[in-house]
C-alpha cells in the first residue's frame, strides 16, 4: 500500500504552473528590491563634501554651550548653502547675505568659509553629520571655538 498519494498527470502538470508563478513573482519581488536600493544608494551623497554640498536652514546657535539663537538668529530665517561648485551662498538676520568660498578637509573634517567680505569673516568649522543635520565647531580662533551651529537639511525658502 503507497502511504503516499500517486499524482495523475492533471494535478501534477497544475502544480508545476503554480510552483512556476510563484518563482515569476519571486523573481519579479527580487528584481525590484534590487531596483529600489541601488536607486537609493545613487541618491546617498558618496563623500563628506558631497554630502555637505546642500541648503541648510539654521536650526540653532550655541555660544560656550549657552543657545543664542535668540540674537544671531532672530527672525528665525538665517541659511546658508553650499553649492557644488564650491562656492556658498547665505543669507538672514542679523548679518545679511553673503557668498564665498568653501572646501572641506576630509581627512579632518575641517570646513573652511572664504568670504568675499575679507579676511575678518573667514572661519574654520569642524564638521559632523547626524542624519538630515549638520554640527558645525568652530575652530583655530579664539571667537570661533566659542561657537557651535546647528544646521538642517532644507529646500530654499524653508525655515527649520
Amino acid at each position: 500500500m503507497d502511504i503516499f498519494p500517486t499524482l495523475n498527470h492533471q494535478s501534477h502538470h497544475y502544480l508545476h504552473l503554480v510552483s512556476k508563478k510563484q518563482m515569476n513573482r519571486f523573481y519579479l519581488l527580487l528584481l525590484l528590491t534590487i531596483a529600489s536600493l541601488i536607486s537609493c544608494k545613487e541618491k546617498m551623497p558618496t563623500s563628506p563634501t558631497d554630502r555637505l554640498a546642500n541648503y541648510w536652514n539654521m536650526a540653532a546657535i550655541l555660544r560656550n554651550s549657552q543657545d543664542v539663537s535668540d540674537q544671531h538668529n532672530p527672525e528665525n530665517n538665517r541659511w546658508i548653502e553650499l553649492h557644488a561648485d564650491g562656492t556658498f551662498t547665505s543669507d538672514g538676520d542679523p548679518y545679511g547675505r553673503n557668498t564665498g568660498k568653501w572646501i572641506l578637509d576630509e581627512n579632518t573634517m575641517e570646513l573652511f568659509l572664504d568670504s568675499d567680505t575679507g579676511e575678518g569673516d573667514d572661519s574654520y568649522w569642524i564638521v559632523s553629520f547626524n542624519e538630515d543635520e549638520v554640527l558645525l565647531k568652530g575652530t583655530r580662533s579664539d571667537f570661533t571655538q566659542q561657537f557651535s551651529m546647528l544646521w538642517k537639511a532644507g529646500e530654499l525658502g524653508s525655515t527649520p
